[in-house]
């Protein structure tokens, strides 16, 4: 396997088709349903993806620590993320329905209605958070990093990714319990 590893590195380092296809066939979903949990509509999600990967091409000589190549890669998108909201000076939407995220099938209709209206509730609640807090919970509950990774890919020490999870956790569910008093 080391060998394989090696191989596909040096591959992608030379932009090789094979090893660029492998690498966004790997990583699109995931940064896809990233940027659509920060609010981005779908359309505007492809494009900063699509120059993530050029930017991850163009830079891969840069890269050094093979096993935070994921944490390297969301650290990108996010970037070109903050760049794309600069440019646009949008306001933040309510993203699309969970059916517009990978992989979110329901066992029936009724359960997916419920599961949706979770959802809805969930990331209203999520989009009412500070943007650094909003942006550690989606990292850590919805793609598995580490304390360790969200803290490089944030620039901040590990503690304050703690911080700010505890905050925003807490900040959360009292949004989550208004909402469900005031139904």
């Amino acid at each position: 396997m080391p060998d394989e590893r090696g191989q596909y590195w040096q591959a992608l380092k030379s932009e090789e088709h094979l090893a660029v296809e492998i690498m966004v066939d790997k990583y699109y979903p995931a940064l896809l349903n990233f940027l659509l949990r920060l609010g981005c509509s779908r359309s505007d999600a492809e494009d900063i993806i699509q120059e993530t990967f050029i930017k991850a091409i163009q830079n891969i000589n840069h890269y050094r620590h093979q096993e935070r190549f994921p944490a390297w890669l969301f650290k990108i998108c996010h970037n070109n993320f903050k760049d794309f909201n600069k440019k646009a000076s949008r306001r933040r939407e309510i993203p699309h329905a969970p059916r517009d995220l990978p992989g979110s099938d329901g066992p029936s209709p009724e359960s997916q209605a419920i599961m949706m209206d979770e959802a809805l509730r969930v990331q209203a609640a999520l989009n009412l958070l500070p943007p650094k807090q909003h942006l550690a919970v989606v990292l850590r509950f919805y793609h598995g990093f580490t304390f360790k990774e969200i803290a490089y890919l944030m620039s901040c020490p590990t503690g304050t990714v703690k911080s700010r999870l505890n905050h925003a956790l807490t900040t959360l569910n009292q949004h989550l319990q208004e909402v469900d008093c005031n139904e």
